[in-house]
């Protein structure tokens, strides 16, 4: 820079932005503007306040030289390192690092949301397959005991038809089996004996009650099983008649001899020319083996009860509980327990 002349060279201030020189004149006074200016180069230094006296290198110092080729007007391209860096470009800048962060946070949660939300649409999925499945074979199952209920209902009516068909047919076989005992009477506990004569017994038997019995009017007689193999009592005489009617007068007979006498007046071993300990004997129908288990638990429940009376007439059973009292007849095991 040249001192002196009309025109000197005027010093120039730096602007960053558009990067281009501007002329400044020198006439001006430019101290305050110069502070503000960015560039070092155009910057003014700091002078020394001192008194120390300038030394120059060439020349006289009352002499002012001049370049040669020099102009009124000098335009100097000053090139910046970088444009300076203000508050509002830091914001920038951290505003679009926050805004990538923030898009990068959003698309990292977005992923991770979406991958989640994508196992848990999977186990949804899953799940309304299962329920779907469960219901379809729910369906199937309610269908089924729908079915099965229908199936069990018509088979309990089948099965009380049945039971009562069961029931009505053993009334007509036990009725049956009775009917073809009408001719029968079993002679209960007379002692046996090797080689006894049945037939002979019955007629004894007959002499006894005084009841005029021809010997061919007895069809068969003989010995039955026990219904309880380990009792003590001897095994029952069944004696077949010629006709219920003759069955009748029989069982009559020993009704009327037993009527009004004591216990150890009544038929026995000792009246009959059988030797050993005296035991009663007892003559009465020939029942079923229905009937024979009816009239055994009717005797127990009547006892039970305080009836006085049970007996047998035509293979039915009857109890009476007094003198003077009716009759009641049991038909079966439910009229049995009906009995109070």
């Amino acid at each position: 820079m040249s001192w002196g002349g009309a025109a000197a060279t005027r010093p120039v201030k730096h602007v960053g932005a558009a990067r281009r020189v501007r002329e400044v004149d020198t006439r001006k006074n430019f101290s305050s503007e110069e502070n503000n200016w960015l560039c070092p180069t155009c910057k003014p230094k700091i002078r020394n306040t001192d008194n120390t006296p300038v030394r120059y290198s060439h020349g006289d110092p009352n002499i002012t030289l001049r370049k040669k080729g020099s102009s009124t007007n000098l335009s100097v391209d000053i090139t910046p390192k970088e444009a300076p860096v203000t508050s509002i470009e830091v914001n920038r800048i951290m505003k679009k690092q926050i805004d990538d962060l923030m898009r990068h946070l959003n698309e990292t949660l977005a992923n991770y949301v979406n991958k989640e939300l994508k196992a848990i649409t999977d186990k949804i999925e899953g799940l309304k397959a299962s329920m779907s499945f469960m219901n379809e074979k729910f369906e199937e199952m309610k269908t089924e005991f729908s079915l099965n209920t229908k199936v069990v209902s018509n088979m309990k009516k089948e099965n009380e038809q049945l039971k009562a068909s069961v029931k009505d047919l053993s009334g007509r076989l036990n009725q049956m089996e009775q009917q073809a005992r009408s001719s029968n009477l079993e002679i209960q506990c007379l002692p046996e004996h090797h080689n006894e004569n049945l037939v002979s017994t019955v007629m004894n038997i007959n002499r006894v009650i005084s009841c005029n019995l021809t010997e061919d009017s007895i069809h068969h007689v003989t010995r039955i099983a026990k219904q309880n193999p380990s009792s003590k009592r001897p095994k029952s005489i069944v004696v077949q008649f010629s006709s219920p009617r003759v069955r009748d007068n029989f069982l009559a007979a020993s009704i009327k001899f037993n009527k009004n006498k004591t216990i150890e007046e009544k038929l026995n071993t000792a009246l009959l020319g059988i030797g050993g300990k005296k035991e009663n004997v007892f003559i009465v129908e020939h029942l079923s083996p229905a009937n024979k288990a009816l009239h055994a638990a009717t005797r127990i429940k009547a006892k039970s009860l305080g009836y006085q009376y049970v007996w047998v007439r035509g293979g039915k059973i009857f109890v009476r509980k007094a003198d003077g009292s009716d009759y009641k007849f049991i038909k079966d095991i439910e009229t049995l327990d009906k009995l109070q």
